[in-house]
């Protein structure tokens, strides 16, 4: 099946195509040019077999001239045994001037006379002297001459010598035809010898053409499927080799050009991911700058409540504990009014560090408005919040005389409040709960810790004074 399937493609291809043509073409020549050679050649020897007709037909005339005149029947048969014994004459027929048949002699069986006599019953004179081709199925092929019979002596009353009768003379053609046909059989065997030696011969003249037609067709297709290495690679100095070479120029200029543009684009797709990079930077800037608060640096209010949510969501839904500490600066107000806006931002800035140098870094602290801070403190237990609480009190007050000890009437008061796994409640409850410590640890006498339980309404006696 591989087989038929590879003759199918070499035969409609273009090799096998043109290889075809020339087969085609020279066998044509070859048949047209053995056409015109037999038929120059049958010409030939049948005007040669013609000129011997005649010439044995004269012979005849000049030595029957006289027994023709006499009409000497045993003269005539002795004349024509001798020439039937050397030539190769078929039959002789002697006629009087009328065509009335003398006697007659042929080469073998039967009897020829009455395929040449008229429907008068003698024998047929005309053409004279126009040797005729015949043939028959049971003689054969003959050349038939009619040639008149003149004596020797010449008229003395016309002058001429006068035409005493006619003889009619068919000579053996078998020659001719064996000649002729060996001659045919022997330009169709030429013709079939070229032929075996051009099929080869021209598969490989035109192998030598269309191969690097194949070879630029496959480069070509191979480089626009996306193969910009394929060339063709010949070193033939004629025009193939000039188109293959010119094709692979143009294919080292594609691969250039693919090259620098995949270059480009990469270097470009650099740049936008820099770029990408950057403006995602830039952008994480930008929210985190609209999550902060612009003096302290904390979280503003407006991302405390999406922290507080998560968060609270998280205890709810897979256990552990949240911790809300309510800070609050106290005396803030003497403070601002006495020593100024200035310092009372300062004041507050200083707070929000201590804060963020107290708290872990999985902690949430935010200023919740004005002198007020909240800490949100996820998987803390009220002890481990209690032991950040204390942390600020003391980094406060030491930041306080160290660095603003005109101030050193502010302190601290914070309120905590725990979530302790699932329950019911809303996130706020936990900030009310804790805001509602801050309020108890205010009155209580500041600068002081207290912490209540979701169950409590009482302030827990874990308090922290300074």
């Amino acid at each position: 099946m591989a087989f038929l399937e590879n003759v199918k493609r070499l035969a409609s291809g273009l090799q096998g195509r043109t290889t075809l043509f020339l087969l085609a073409v020279v066998l044509a020549a070859t048949g047209i040019s053995g056409a015109i050679f037999v038929r120059m050649t049958s010409n030939m020897l049948l005007d040669q077999t013609r000129s011997k007709a005649r010439d044995v037909a004269r012979a005849l005339a000049w030595s029957s001239a006289d027994a023709v005149e006499t009409k000497d029947s045993t003269s005539l048969l002795a004349v024509a045994e001798e020439m039937l014994t050397e030539s190769e004459l078929c039959y002789v027929l002697f006629t009087d001037v009328s065509g009335q048949l003398i006697t007659s002699y042929q080469r073998g069986a039967g009897n020829i006379n009455h395929l040449l006599m008229g429907p008068d019953g003698q024998i047929s004179v005309e053409p004279i002297d126009t040797p005729k081709l015949s043939v028959h199925r049971e003689y054969g092929t003959r050349v038939d001459i009619v040639y008149p019979v003149r004596p020797l002596r010449i008229d003395a009353q016309r002058g001429t010598r006068p035409t005493v009768g006619y003889i009619r003379v068919g000579l053996d053609a078998s020659s001719y035809e064996a000649r002729l046909g060996y001659l045919t059989y022997s330009i169709m065997g030429f013709s079939a010898a070229i032929a075996l030696l051009m099929l080869p011969l021209g598969y490989q003249v035109v192998r030598n053409v269309v191969q690097p037609i194949q070879m630029l067709n496959i480069a070509t297709r191979e480089v626009a499927e996306g193969n910009l290495t394929a060339r063709v690679r010949l070193t033939r100095r004629d025009e193939i080799g000039d188109l293959a070479r010119t094709f692979d120029r143009m294919a080292d200029h594609v691969q250039d050009a693919h090259d620098k543009l995949v270059s480009l684009n990469e270097d470009l797709e650099e740049r936008v991911r820099q770029r990408t990079l950057a403006l995602e930077e830039a952008n994480e800037r930008l929210r985190d700058m609209a999550a902060r608060d612009s003096l302290t640096g904390l979280y503003n209010r407006r991302h405390f409540n999406d922290f507080l949510a998560q968060l609270f969501s998280e205890v709810d839904r897979y256990g552990g504990t949240l911790t809300c500490m309510m800070i609050d600066l106290d005396n803030f107000k003497q403070v601002n009014d006495s020593l100024g806006h200035k310092a009372g931002d300062e004041l507050l800035r200083l707070t929000a560090s201590v804060i963020e140098r107290s708290i872990r870094e999985a902690d949430i602290a935010v200023r919740y408005g004005g002198d007020e801070f909240v800490i949100l403190m996820p998987q803390t237990t009220t002890l481990e919040a209690r032991s950040s609480a204390e942390r600020i009190l003391t980094r406060f007050i030491n930041d306080i005389e160290t660095d603003m000890p005109e101030a050193s009437i502010a302190t601290l008061s914070i309120g905590l409040a725990n979530q302790n796994g699932p329950g019911p409640g809303k996130p706020m409850d936990l900030v009310q709960l804790a805001d509602e410590a801050l309020y108890l640890a205010k009155s209580g006498g500041k600068n002081r810790i207290t912490i209540l339980e979701p169950d409590r309404t009482q302030p827990s006696k874990q308090n922290f004074d300074i």
